[in-house]
């Protein structure tokens, strides 16, 4: 059930071999367990006995789609590490989807852009704008303190007075990436309160289907909405509407809220990036004034420091923004090799799952029906047309018209089934190389007084599957007189036990 690959079982194929009294004879396969994690056990078993070439594709089918998960948690930790990467550089990415998909083109398709103050402009434009900058502060002679000391003065105020309207700006920033988180929390817990409240409904939608009665809403003192008592006096209906309406009505709010979740998401992204450009544009901002005021009060001759700083900083800029674009681009790379891989995987999953069953299998398959109906013709099946009975290629079960053999027959015709369907796996099993082990064993096989003369067919068809090689065992408290004249004439070994004895008994 969780995707991986697992034994069968034998617990799994002993209800192909072994039938016992107790719960045995209420079904086809009645007996098969479902608690082993096993995805589609009764296929797999009969697919594994039959020796199909279906399983190996079933099991192609489930490594694919493995795969595909495998690829979907790959893309998703590169797309975070891009995310996380970018976040604290202060670039935001745009079109990256949270998983693969077959639309996914790299090209034009995703963006890169940072805050420049007046706006989010690409990423390769403020790389160019920061290369030009210091491309002119290179060419500039680099001036002595004393010659630049007006215009670092100059430089200082105007810095200054930045530096505390970009503390302004930073501070409602932040109020506003708190804001857009505190909108996602809000969403999240109403999204989380309409999904609980929708399971409710239909729980009780599901409830009235199967015939329950009475009703499923809040007591009439309570407020449907918000759940609060409400004032004596108060009258109000369970129920406004019908539980269909109700779960139409959650289907639609849960549309609407998820996609105002995705919008608050996208904002408090967005908030965020502004935020560490902010904090890294006041970190600069911050070091150019403390240059400042170091080079004002540093020796007129020597070199003005500030500018040095700058253009220092301009540098470190332009390489760090160089190195975070180059290592984006590289998991924009890695995303677009898994998006090829992930398109490969979903293409052939798609081919795998429209595959029918092989020449081989089906032949197999019709062998089976075959045996399946000569035997209900002999054992006096009467509650259907023992010809109309098939065998399904998708489940392996008997059914009729496309529906499993169940209810509409008569609890011996249930039986003959269960004797037919069994006898048919063993005898394709000699004509094809297959995984039976030609063991058969019928616990109290005359179940709801089945007719003397179908359970004599029963008799034969075993004494005729033995003697081709086959080892068919029955237990049976029929009178040991009418056994001994049904088999009659027939290859068979009885051990008579008498009645307050045991088989297995201690050592004297």
């Amino acid at each position: 059930m969780d995707g991986s690959e697992g034994t069968l079982y034998l617990e799994c194929l002993f209800p192909y071999f072994f039938v016992e009294q107790k719960h045995g004879w209420s079904g086809v396969q009645a007996r098969i367990p479902t608690y082993l994690g096993i995805q589609d056990v009764s296929k797999r078993s009969a697919e594994f006995i039959l020796s199909l070439d279906a399983i190996d594709m079933v099991l192609e089918s489930q490594r694919v789609d493995s795969a595909i998960t495998l690829i979907e948690a790959d893309w998703k930790n590169v797309e975070r590490n891009i995310s996380d990467i970018a976040t604290r550089a202060g670039i935001l990415v745009r079109g990256i989807p949270k998983k693969p998909n077959s639309a996914w083109q790299r090209e034009g398709l995703v963006s890169l852009e940072v805050d420049s103050g007046s706006g989010w402009t690409s990423l390769d434009d403020e790389i160019n704008r920061l290369a030009s900058e210091l491309e002119e502060q290179t060419a500039q002679r680099l001036t002595s303190v004393g010659e630049a000391a007006p215009e670092i003065e100059e430089s200082l105020s105007l810095n200054q007075d930045r530096a505390t309207h970009l503390s302004i700006v930073l501070s409602s920033a932040i109020e506003d990436w708190e804001q857009a988180k505190k909108q996602v929390q809000s969403l999240e817990l109403r999204i989380e309160a309409l999904e609980e409240d929708l399971r409710k409904h239909k729980d009780a939608a599901l409830l009235q289907r199967l015939g329950a009665t009475g009703g499923y809403g809040l007591p009439d003192e309570t407020c449907p909405t918000c759940g609060q008592s409400l004032p004596d006096g108060f009258d109000i209906t369970d129920y406004p509407l019908t539980i269909e309406d109700n779960i139409s009505h959650l289907d639609k709010e849960l549309t609407t809220f998820r996609s105002m979740q995705l919008d608050a998401s996208r904002v408090a992204e967005i908030s965020q990036v502004r935020v560490f450009r902010l904090r890294e544009e006041m970190g600069g901002l911050r070091a150019t004034i403390r240059s400042q005021k170091d080079a004002l009060i540093s020796p007129s001759s020597l070199p003005d420091a500030a500018k040095l700083a700058q253009r220092l900083r301009a540098e470190e800029r332009l390489t760090a923004l160089r190195g975070i674009r180059d290592s984006i681009e590289s998991s924009i790379d890695e995303l677009d090799s898994l998006a090829a891989t992930w398109q490969q995987n979903k293409e052939a999953l798609a081919a795998l799952r429209r595959r029918e069953l092989t020449a081989a299998d089906e032949v197999k398959i019709r062998s089976l029906k075959e045996s399946l109906t000569s035997q209900l013709e002999a054992y006096g099946f009467r509650s259907l047309e023992p010809q109309s009975i098939d065998v399904s290629p998708k489940t392996y079960r008997p059914n009729h018209e496309g529906f499993d053999l169940g209810f509409d027959l008569s609890a011996s015709d249930m039986i003959r089934v269960i004797w037919s369907y069994l006898f048919s796996f063993m005898e394709v099993s000699r004509e094809f190389q297959t995984n039976h082990p030609q063991l058969l064993i019928f616990d109290e096989p005359r179940q709801q007084e089945a007719a003397r003369f179908s359970f004599q067919q029963l008799l034969k068809r075993a004494a005729e599957n033995g003697a081709a090689g086959s080892q068919v065992i029955f237990a049976t408290s029929e009178e040991e007189d009418d056994l001994t004249s049904m088999l009659m004439g027939l290859p068979h070994q009885m051990t008579s036990v008498p009645r307050g004895e045991k088989l297995i008994r201690p050592r004297a």
